[in-house]
Formats: structure tokens, C-alpha cells, sequence
């Protein structure tokens, strides 16, 4: 007679669970591990592009130093050189603009009176001053007294002083009046 003796213990549940969980935890870490390897071989990837990138950015860089190396040495010329210390002495005179003929006539033109109109001007500089001499006609002696009254009463014209004038004749009011006159412009002075 022969006796088996079997020493091992009941199987828990511990032990129940755990074997049936097995496969479900084993299916469910190889999908994870395939996910992880799909993650880093598609980072390798963007990894790979990104640095044909910058690769292709430091062989564009490169290109533009050498060009401008190439720029710098064609500058470097005697002739361009003197060409751009000209064109920087150019650009300082226009800096130094002093007088701007657009904003001249943006003062004068409110001045006139609708019946006034501008006939002639003429800027002088004198010394440090600038005369301004205007030519205006006009449809009656009132506006050509208002346009006066008007360039003495502005913050940019001094020293007003008429240095001519033709009027209508007596009971003729179809022909215009003319006076020709000069101030002192004070405008547009630099700071």
C-alpha cells in the first residue's frame, strides 16, 4: 500500500484571484508597454526632425555670416566708404531741416479770409531770421484789412509791414485789390 501524502495547502482566495488575474494583468501590461513604445519611437521621430531642423537653420546661419562677411568686406571699399560718409553727411543736413515749406503754408492758409487769396510768397533768410513776403488779392479792401489784421494777430509772423498795395478805384468794386507785404516768420524754429 502506498501512501500519498500531499503537503501543500488549500489554495485561498488570495491565491484564486491572483490566478485569475494574471492574464488580464499581463494583457493589460503589454498593451502599456506597446503604448510606451509607440510614445518613444514617435518622440524619436519628432527627436529626428527637429534636429534635421536645426541642423538645416545652423547651415542657413552660416550662410548668412559668410554673406555678411562678404558685405562687410565689399563696404570696406575706399570708395563705398567715402560714399556712405557722404550720404551720412546728407542725412545729417536733413536732420537739421529747419523749415518746412508744407507747414508754412499750413499756417498761412488760415489766415486768409474767403475772399483773399494767396498771389505770391517769397522766404528769405536774413542772418538768423527768415522773412516771409506774401502777395495776396483780394475781392474788397475788408478782407485784405482782415488777412493783415489775421498775420499780425498770429503767434508765428512778426513785424508785419505792407510793402505795397493797389486798391479799386473810386465806385469800381469789379477789379481786386492787391497788397504785397512782409513779416518776420517765427515758426518752425528747431528745438
Amino acid at each position: 500500500m502506498r501512501i500519498t501524502l500531499n503537503l501543500s495547502r488549500m489554495p485561498g482566495a488570495r491565491e484564486r484571484y491572483a490566478l485569475a488575474w494574471t492574464v488580464p494583468t499581463i494583457v493589460l501590461g503589454l498593451a502599456v508597454l506597446a503604448l510606451l513604445v509607440g510614445v518613444g519611437v514617435r518622440d524619436f521621430r519628432r527627436y529626428r526632425a527637429v534636429r534635421r531642423s536645426v541642423v538645416e537653420l545652423q547651415r542657413t546661419e552660416a550662410q548668412v555670416r559668410e554673406q555678411e562677411s562678404a558685405l562687410r568686406r565689399e563696404l570696406e571699399r575706399p570708395q563705398l566708404r567715402d560714399m556712405y560718409r557722404q550720404a551720412q553727411f546728407v542725412n545729417i543736413l536733413i536732420d537739421r531741416k529747419q523749415f518746412s515749406v508744407t507747414d508754412l503754408f499750413e499756417k498761412v492758409a488760415p489766415l486768409l479770409p474767403p475772399d483773399v487769396r494767396l498771389s505770391g510768397l517769397v522766404l528769405t533768410h536774413s542772418g538768423g531770421d527768415r522773412q516771409v513776403r506774401f502777395v495776396v488779392v483780394g475781392k474788397s479792401e475788408e478782407a485784405m484789412e482782415k488777412f493783415l489784421a489775421n498775420l499780425e494777430d498770429s503767434a508765428d509772423f512778426a513785424d508785419v509791414a505792407i510793402l505795397s498795395q493797389g486798391f479799386a478805384k473810386q465806385g469800381t468794386e469789379s477789379e481786386p485789390v492787391a497788397i504785397s507785404c512782409g513779416a518776420r516768420y517765427l515758426g518752425g524754429v528747431p528745438q
